[in-house]
């Protein structure tokens, strides 16, 4: 059976939203035919996807047990491919959303002052990938287990993160992903982080 949605591609998509996809999407398979769904609780991402594809989000009870609020969906059913970082021109571009959307920018606690921590998370073929591209030195990856209750219960979330605590190597992260479009919300997050510490 074929579709009626005709398959534009990845190469006409901004990295930016190429990052996105990579960072909050999945391919569905359903009824013979194979897309794209990107969801996050934050709506900009979606609108970003929908603009670039032609798909309006809309809100989604899915996961709504965990996150406590909908999530916005867009499903780009012209989309039969999950972009990864090798569709780039511009890694820098495609890392940005993973960022925004996958890492901390907090405090730590060292001797009697504060510091600047950057974490980074996701899976450990991704972030050995990140690492050489942002302009900061290679870390160890550490694996993480986190214990997670919600109504459905309780499991326990597996990952990977690795840690910036250098000032000037996370200056120089943000300077590289630094860039429009972006999330304005999280970058004035960081912004203040960094401004106080």
């Amino acid at each position: 059976m074929g579709t009626f949605y005709k398959d534009i591609g990845i190469d006409g998509l901004s990295d930016y939203c190429k990052g996105i996809m990579y960072a909050s999407g999945c391919i569905i398979r359903a009824g013979g035919m194979r897309y794209l769904c990107v969801r996050n609780i934050d709506k900009w991402y979606a609108e970003c996807v929908g603009k670039e594809t032609g798909y309006t989000p809309y809100p989604s009870v899915h996961n709504i047990e965990r996150d406590g609020r909908p999530q916005w969906t867009v499903k780009p059913r012209n989309m039969q491919e999950m972009p990864d970082i090798r569709s780039a021109k511009n890694t820098a571009d495609f890392i940005r959303p993973y960022l925004e959307l996958h890492s901390t920018l907090d405090t730590v606690k060292a001797g009697n002052a504060r510091k600047v921590r950057l974490r980074i998370y996701g899976k450990e073929e991704f972030l050995s990938i990140i690492m050489y591209c942002i302009p900061a030195k290679p870390k160890k990856i550490q694996k993480i287990s986190n214990r997670i209750r919600s109504e459905g219960g309780e499991y326990i979330g597996k990952t990977c993160a690795i840690y910036y605590q250098s000032r000037k190597e996370i200056e120089q992260i943000l300077n590289y992903i630094n860039g429009y479009p972006r999330n304005d919300v999280v970058w004035e997050r960081w912004c203040s982080v960094m401004d106080e510490y």
